[in-house]
């Protein structure tokens, strides 16, 4: 999957060849790496100190793309160009991909853009 949303992107963007971006992970020559995490639910949402627990933490993503699905589990946010913290419900049926700074850093923030979902909140 992460392939295939690899190849989409470069053909949104158009890169050629379109498997320029996938033959990152296909090729066995490649020194990038695919990596996979499990982040389990934290059991208590509240430490005895009063604070919140926190994940992973405020990050941003260093590899070319993340592909999250939550579990039915919160915690994931993303962060909004004017810097707000915004949640992303969980949805077991989906999964999430992030742009991470690999790929941000090599295009202009206009060729991007066209892959942003805008979110809007309701009170």
């Amino acid at each position: 999957m992460a392939c295939e949303a690899l190849e989409l992107i470069a053909g949104g963007l158009k890169i050629e060849p379109r498997d320029a971006l996938s033959k990152l992970l296909r090729d066995e020559n490649s020194d990038s790496c695919f990596r996979l995490n499990h982040y389990p639910p934290c059991p208590e949402p509240e430490a005895p100190s009063g604070r919140n627990l926190v994940g992973f933490g405020e990050h941003t993503d260093p590899q070319i793309i993340s592909v999250l699905r939550s579990n039915n589990t919160s915690g994931l946010e993303i962060c909004l160009k004017d810097g707000t913290w915004v949640s992303v419900p969980p949805d077991e049926s989906s999964f999430f991909i992030n742009v991470g700074d690999a790929l941000q850093s090599r295009l202009a923030d206009c060729r991007l853009g066209l892959f942003e979902k805008s979110l809007s909140t309701t009170k």
